[in-house]
């Protein structure tokens, strides 16, 4: 009946169940208190706020990531690269702060923001390209030629004085 814990093999073990759902309600109550800005600042754990989704892809030049971040000004956009990190900064603006009259709630996210994103790879200074187009950031880095390099590696037998040690 019982498995891993207990010392038995290929049955059931509830320990890592009640543990992978734990894991996964930790991962789900993160994921909400994201979403709601300033509440749940006094959860340590928890990040609030907002932070652009994002899809990286890799071309045999470059590395291309696609940020979401709809309803920014570009010039409230500040990208940088330091070392193997791409550091995305902004700020969304509200633009008009009337007072409105039966408003239940508001899930949209005003304020600061800064996404830092590790890189697969190692990128040059040079060439690097970011353009906002109807919400989306693209931002383009070109591969170090370090990482362009495919290098070959030899597997060899170990040499016959060194079988003898073993």
């Amino acid at each position: 009946m019982f498995g891993g814990f207990f010392g038995r093999r290929g049955g059931y073990d509830p320990f890592e169940d009640i543990f992978r759902q734990f894991q996964e309600m930790e991962r789900l109550m993160a994921e909400v208190m994201r979403g709601f800005g300033g509440f749940g600042r006094e959860f340590p754990g928890f990040e609030a706020g907002f932070e652009p989704r994002i899809e990286m892809y890799e071309t045999p030049d470059e590395v291309v990531v696609r940020a979401e971040m709809p309803g920014l000004d570009k010039d409230s956009i500040d990208v940088k690269v330091r070392g193997n990190y791409l550091i995305i900064r902004g700020v969304k603006k509200q633009e008009n702060k009337e007072e409105k009259e039966n408003v239940f709630f508001s899930e949209s996210f005003y304020g600061e923001f800064q996404r830092v994103i590790p890189l697969p790879v190692e990128v040059k200074e040079e060439g690097i390209e970011a353009i906002y187009d109807k919400g989306i950031l693209e931002i383009r880095l070109p591969k170090a030629d370090s990482a362009r390099k495919e290098v070959k590696i030899i597997v060899k037998e170990p040499e016959k004085d060194e079988k003898d040690k073993k």
